[in-house]
């Protein structure tokens, strides 16, 4: 193992809290804003987020880790003698992957902070960091750790369905139009992230079940040669039976050797809304 290596993230990543003590992994949250009080993602629990959403249509707006937090949670590493790979979500949808780049340049008379821009979000991103992790584990250098996660970043397969628009109306990312139809059409949308931002690639009808599992399958069709590693699956609020059966089909359908679940924090929950899924992966 290569010990003098230190990997760190943003919370949204949404590592399990036992994969991230196990594998020392340290984070940083962004900020979260809800009715004139802020958070730190994480802070809040996705049942709190959408009680208060029914309850008085507020949603949580974000903003992202600042240069000074990012400094904060590098600069231990780099005094302790440590190279440090923080990966972060996509530089499309937030300004952490800049501001992680300043505080690392601000850095640097310490150490080095290598900052990879994953394109991606959610558990999606966490992929890279488990891949780097175990190239660490094989004594592998810094610089040939880092230039294999760059390498693996246009591999990653990164799209959520999601159930319910009214998140995404409310927060003023679809139009009222739009998700009243959507939602009466029973449609639930895949989002995609295609170089890095978000589009609409495909839309489900009909039972949120029988949307899950076309969407999951979809993302093996016509057979896609993937690494059989790791697969995660981020949700919000998704019945834990229908977590189960997901876990158990790529387990023995699809033959993944680990499969990761967990939920979305607050973040991601904020957009995606009760009942969002997404199954994430890497192409060979």
């Amino acid at each position: 193992m290569n010990e003098n290596i230190q990997f760190t993230t943003e919370l949204s990543l949404d590592i399990p809290e036992e994969i991230r003590k196990a594998r020392n992994i340290a984070t940083v949250g962004l900020q979260v804003h809800l009715e004139d009080k802020e958070y730190k993602d994480g802070a809040l629990s996705n049942q709190e987020v959408y009680d208060i959403f029914q309850a008085r249509k507020a949603l949580p707006s974000t903003s992202a880790v600042s240069v000074g937090d990012y400094q904060d949670l590098f600069r231990p590493f780099l005094e302790a003698g440590k190279t440090v790979i923080h990966v972060s979500i996509s530089s499309g949808i937030s300004s952490t992957y800049q501001n992680a780049c300043i505080a690392a340049e601000d850095l640097e008379d310490l150490g080095k902070v290598y900052v990879i821009d994953s394109l991606s979000l959610s558990q999606a991103a966490s992929i890279l960091v488990y891949k780097g992790h175990d190239m660490a584990q094989q004594d592998k250098s810094a610089e040939e750790i880092v230039a294999a996660m760059k390498a693996l970043v246009p591999k990653l397969d990164s799209s959520f369905m999601i159930t319910n628009l009214d998140f995404l109306k409310h927060g003023g990312r679809c139009s009222t139009l739009a998700a009243l139809g959507a939602n009466l059409l029973k449609l639930k949308p895949m989002i995609n992230m295609d170089g890095g931002s978000m589009s609409t690639d495909k839309k489900y009808r009909g039972k949120d079940e029988d949307a899950y599992f076309q969407y999951l399958d979809d993302r093996f069709a016509n057979g896609v040669e993937y690494d059989d590693e790791y697969v995660c699956i981020s949700n919000g609020m998704v019945d834990k039976a229908i977590l189960d059966k997901a876990v158990s089909v790529l387990k023995k359908k699809y033959k993944f050797k680990n499969v990761i679940v967990n939920d979305v924090g607050t973040v991601i929950f904020s957009h995606g809304g009760k009942g969002c899924f997404g199954v994430f992966f890497l192409h060979q």
